[in-house]
């Protein structure tokens, strides 16, 4: 049985890749922690962020979009709206990103 300790450690472990660079590795891990725990807003946050990070605009806005659809609160979803403009910003999408950068800056907003 798979406990929770473990899925911190591989949290952490996550963490450390993306520090060190290594993005990808990041991303793998992740991805599969979000099918051992699907309901970790954690876990698919920081799957958005490394999305983020190793330039896959793309998917880290797709990941922010179902974090934002399950947590409509603030501040709580506040990290999220900012990966979700930096996300939009890279492909060009500014009109969005300044909308999300706004909303990130009022956290009395929810989504």
């Amino acid at each position: 049985m798979w406990r929770t300790e473990q899925t911190e450690a591989l949290q952490v472990l996550a963490d450390i890749y993306l520090d060190q660079g290594q993005t990808e590795r990041a991303v793998t891990l992740l991805n599969a922690l979000t099918l051992l725990d699907p309901g970790s807003t954690s876990i698919l946050r920081a799957l958005s962020y490394a999305f983020l990070l190793a330039g896959r605009y793309e998917d880290a806005l797709t990941t922010a979009d179902t974090l934002l659809q399950r947590d409509t609160t603030m501040p709580d979803n506040a990290p999220t709206l900012l990966i979700r403009g930096k996300a939009l910003w890279a492909l060009g999408r500014v009109d969005e990103a300044q909308e999300n950068f706004q909303r990130y800056l009022e956290p009395g907003r929810s989504r």
